[in-house]
């Protein structure tokens, strides 16, 4: 191997080290809701399965009268949390706006700060009407 061929893959190999330093952190957490187990019960947290997570810079979140909402701003990743309710998405550090949305459930929004692997979040479920019926964005 040429003299100049180690430096040019030196070089990508520094540029490649530094692009994925810039996504190394992320943000990681759990998603609850609170659930009774009897009319005489307390409510306990509960994990939340397939709840959408959508992060973003300055996101807002537009409740429709009809049951759609929509979503405004530039979002920088998009998960659903799994059977357990946790969730992982890689993110280079800053701050961001989370909002948690699942379908009849009253959405929440939280502003956090990458690296966070701890973050936590709760929507509790919409029972007097029908409202939260679809999510869309602009």
């Amino acid at each position: 191997m040429s003299r100049k061929s180690i430096v040019l893959l030196l070089s990508l190999s520094l540029v490649l080290f530094v692009a994925g330093s810039a996504f190394a952190a992320g943000l990681s957490g759990a998603i609850t809701t609170s659930k009774k187990e009897s009319q005489m019960a307390l409510p306990k947290d509960v994990p939340l399965a397939r709840a959408q997570v959508i992060i973003g810079k300055d996101l807002d979140l537009d409740v429709g009268g009809s049951g759609a909402d929509t979503i405004r701003g530039k979002v920088a990743a998009k998960t659903v949390t799994n059977d357990q309710g946790k969730f992982t998405v890689n993110l280079p550090n800053g701050k961001y706006t989370v909002i948690v949305w699942k379908e009849r459930y009253t959405p929440a929004t939280y502003s956090v700060t990458v690296p966070d692997n701890n973050f936590t979040g709760q929507i509790s479920i919409m029972n007097d009407r029908i409202l939260h019926t679809s999510l869309s964005f602009k």
